[in-house]
This record gives structure tokens, C-alpha cells and sequence, in this order.
């Protein structure tokens, strides 16, 4: 994890580069300077005094529209996607428009799926201003929205021309979301092992503060990301691997209504399980599951949680954007680094590692 400086990462797809990803301090500005196409700006209203910020690095040529909205998890929705067509026709935009999403996860998932589908297909940006975003969300293409049915259902792959991860940004992010995006740093390190697992094995970084070590932490957590979809853009082989604690974390986030744990807290939970399941069904060393456990107490999140029993979350995984017609696939680890996909886990299995999280 070394070589901080002028950090920029890559998405190519048959040999052109299709997405660049910069993280660093301080680089919004050089990072934005060369867009001079109309902007349609899709901001998260909590960050509308950075918005105002980011907008001022624009190129005085480039003709700009602004919308901005507050959108929970529990309205990243068919719905709100609807006022977003609705803004970009009021601002007549044209197939040459670039959208520039300025927020966390929720915004790049529901703006990005906007670009995606609006005229066919727009270029956008996304600014990631939260550490879900940084190291996850914004990465990779993949943007969607909820159904009732389940998290993350209709959506589509469409790559940001450009992910900006400026840690500036989470300089004054409160601490419950800080604990959002927890799950897929620790998610990373164990499908990943090597640099990213040693370095939190050794001295996890303080919550909440940038200057404890996080810009190494956060790049490391993307790169994991970058090296799979560069291998996998559309989630036929390794990409898979992203999925490890999700499958259970999806079913708790539906199962309680969104907004009641933050998507970190729920692939905490989520990962504490698949690494039961991991110790049963692969022989997983369970000194894993007691340190990942420890990482999450440190930081404040969960480790179990009152109801969460099969009976309660079977429709929702029934569900799993990652079933197919033999029945759920699980992500799961023979050891630290080597991550396997597990078909035809029986249910009572499931029932017993779920015991692992289940509180009073």
C-alpha cells in the first residue's frame, strides 16, 4: 500500500479504459477541470454547501444544471428515480450531457442508474463523499435501486467515466457514516487477504478520523475492487466474490426496513455469518470470525442483533439478486485470500450460523 501520491486506478473493457478512479486529498478540483460538456448535477442535499464547492471547480464554459435531493435507503426507489427523469426533461438535456452525481451510495446507485437509462444512456461522474462510496459504491458500474421485494433488483451495469474519492470529503462525515461502509473494507480484506488484511490486523484506523491511516486503508479497499471488475466488468465469474456478507446483510437491511442499520452494520452481521457457515462447511479457522468480530465492536458496530432468525429472513433471501434456479450461491472462505462460491447450503445450516448474530 505504498506510493500515496498521484494515486489513479483504471476500468478498462477490450483494451480502452472505460472508468478512472482518483482517491487522494485535496482533488476534486484538478480532477473535474477537463469536463466541458453540458453538466446535469444530481446532489445529495446534505452536502449542498460541498456541492456549491464542487460546482465552482467546473469550466466556466460548461452550461450547468442543478437538482438536488435528500434521499434515504429507504427511498432508492423506481419512484425517485421518476424525479430525476422528471428534472432532466425539465432541463431538456441532450444525449452529450454529462451527469455528475455529487454523494454517498445511495446517490451514485440511483444516479447512476438514472444515467444509465435516461436517453439509453448518459456519460456521468460520480463524486464520492462518504466512505461507502469511496470504496464500494461508486466503483464498478453497477447501479440500482429497491423493490419491495428486495434491495437492489432493477438495475443495470453502467460505468462513471471518473470516480472522484477525495478524503477531504469525510473529514466532517458523522460517524454512523463512517460505520456504513465498514462492512465492505472488511469485506475486502478477508476475500483479499495480503496488504489490506495485515494492515487492520495490525492497527485498524480510528472512526472518524482521516489522519489515522485511512487514505492507505481506503485506496487498498478500492484496488480489491478495481483488480475484480477489470477481471469480471459483469459479475459472470470473480466479481462474485464482492458478494461475501451480503447475502444475509441484503435480507437483514429488508427484513428490519432500511435506514434501521446502515449497510455497513449490516454486512458486519452478514459476514460474521457467512464466516460460520465458512468454519462448516470449508474448515475456516474461527480465530478469523473472533478477529473480524473485535474490528467490529471497535468501531461501534453490531455483532448481533434481537429476531434475526430464518423464519424471518427466508423471503428475503429467496430473493437474493444473486440466486439462480438450483437456489442461493453463498460467498464464502477457506481461508483468509481464498474466497469460493458454495452452492446448495441446506437451510438448517443456514439456521445454525445464524446463531452467531442472533441477540436477546
Amino acid at each position: 500500500m505504498a506510493g500515496m501520491d498521484g494515486w489513479e486506478r483504471e476500468i478498462e473493457q477490450s483494451g480502452s479504459v472505460r472508468s478512472r478512479i482518483r482517491i487522494g486529498q485535496g482533488i476534486t478540483q484538478e480532477s473535474l477541470t477537463g469536463i466541458e460538456a453540458p453538466v446535469f448535477v444530481l446532489a445529495d442535499r446534505q452536502v449542498g454547501e460541498l456541492t456549491d464547492r464542487i460546482l465552482s471547480f467546473l469550466p466556466g464554459s460548461a452550461r450547468i444544471t442543478r437538482t438536488d435531493l435528500a434521499v434515504p435507503e429507504a427511498e432508492k426507489t423506481l419512484a425517485t428515480v421518476s424525479r430525476v427523469y422528471e428534472a432532466m426533461g425539465s432541463a431538456a438535456i441532450t444525449r452529450d450531457t454529462v451527469v455528475v452525481v455529487v454523494g454517498g451510495g445511495v446517490m451514485t446507485d440511483l444516479g447512476g442508474y438514472a444515467a444509465a437509462t435516461y436517453l439509453r444512456g448518459l456519460k456521468w461522474v460520480a463524486v464520492a463523499t462518504t466512505l461507502l462510496g469511496q470504496v464500494d459504491a461508486a466503483i464498478g458500474g453497477k447501479v440500482a435501486v429497491n423493490v419491495p421485494w428486495g434491495k437492489n433488483l432493477v438495475g443495470a451495469f453502467h460505468l462513471p467515466g471518473l470516480v472522484v474519492a477525495d478524503l477531504d470529503h469525510l473529514v466532517s462525515l458523522p460517524a454512523e457514516e463512517w460505520r456504513a461502509g465498514l462492512g465492505e473494507v472488511i469485506k475486502s480484506a478477508l476475500i483479499a487477504g495480503g496488504p489490506l488484511w495485515d494492515a487492520l490486523a495490525a492497527s485498524p484506523p480510528v472512526l472518524g478520523r482521516v489522519e489515522t491511516g485511512w487514505l492507505p486503508i481506503i485506496r487498498a479497499t478500492a484496488e480489491v475492487k478495481i483488480d475484480i471488475v477489470n477481471q469480471d466488468l459483469y459479475e459472470s465469474g470473480v466479481r462474485f466474490f464482492l458478494n461475501f456478507g451480503h447475502t444475509i446483510g441484503h435480507a437483514l437491511e429488508h427484513r428490519y426496513g432500511y435506514g434501521f442499520l446502515k449497510h455497513g452494520e449490516a454486512v458486519g452481521l452478514g459476514t460474521l455469518v457467512a464466516l460460520r457457515l465458512s468454519e462448516d462447511r470449508l474448515g475456516l479457522d474461527p480465530a478469523v470470525r473472533r478477529e473480524v468480530a473485535s474490528w467490529l465492536r471497535g468501531w461501534g458496530l453490531p455483532t448481533a442483533i434481537a429476531g434475526a432468525s430464518l423464519e424471518d429472513l427466508r423471503p428475503a433471501l429467496i430473493q437474493d439478486k444473486k440466486a439462480r434456479s438450483h437456489g442461493l450461491q453463498w460467498v464464502l472462505l477457506e481461508r483468509v485470500g481464498r474466497p469460493r462460491v458454495v452452492k446448495d447450503v441446506p437451510w438448517a445450516e443456514v439456521a445454525r450460523a445464524l446463531e452467531v448474530i442472533r441477540g436477546a
